[in-house]
């Protein structure tokens, strides 16, 4: 099965999504890789800080270009169960091949950098793979560090995932507090860090479960 995170913003919270769920799978028993296709390499480096810091369950992870990506996920199908995709934020050759290659499209949207979405290129990216790609599963997912975000913030995420053709929108807002920050940054899921922020472990683990539906 093949996952790409996408945004239209830039940020954490597309690296945040990506390691986590490749970390969860993983932690399931799947045999998973996690490819970096973002310029900034945060999943990358996500992977080696998690090694350096000896976790027992390391993350497969590999940087791939937009170039390379469609020939070498012929070849990763056959020595991995699942593909976790961190897509480039933006238009280009490598983030348009990684949505028209997934089963499964996560739209990252962060409620606390809207002013920094564009909405209308991204919706067009989504749609052109479509177009190649019927079978796209789309799902809109947000996240935010505020326990209770902005009901007028969700309402706008809410009217954007409509403009998408069969987009599901992820009702939990994924709580990317403290504790979300702190685990990205030593290479852990939240569902390993300590102390637990069990509002942020429940969001990731039910979005893990939608993702992963029925595989």
């Amino acid at each position: 099965m093949i996952i790409t995170i996408a945004d239209g913003a830039g940020g954490a919270a597309k690296s945040i999504l990506a390691d986590n769920l490749a970390a969860l799978r993983t932690l399931a028993g799947h045999k998973v890789i996690l490819l970096d296709n973002d310029p900034q390499l945060a999943s990358l480096k996500w992977s080696c800080e998690r090694r350096n810091n000896g976790h027992t369950v390391p993350i497969t992870a590999r940087k791939i270009s937009g170039k390379g990506l469609q020939p070498e996920l012929e070849n990763l199908r056959c020595h991995y169960q699942d593909i976790v995709i961190d897509s480039a934020s933006r238009d280009c050759m490598g983030s348009r091949s990684a949505l028209l290659a997934a089963h499964v499209a996560v739209i990252a949207v962060d409620l606390d950098q809207l002013d920094q979405l564009h909405e209308e290129e991204l919706l067009q990216r989504v749609e052109k793979a479509c177009a190649f790609n019927p079978g796209l599963r789309i799902m809109v997912v947000m996240s935010s560090v505020h326990i209770q975000p902005s009901p007028e913030k969700i309402a706008l995420v809410r009217n954007f995932s409509q403009k998408f053709k069969s987009a599901q929108l992820f009702a939990r807002v994924i709580h990317s507090g403290y504790a979300l920050q702190l685990a990205y940054r030593d290479g852990l899921s939240i569902s390993e860090y300590l102390p637990a922020d069990h509002l942020a472990v429940a969001g990731m683990q039910e979005l893990f479960g939608a993702v992963f539906a029925a595989h």
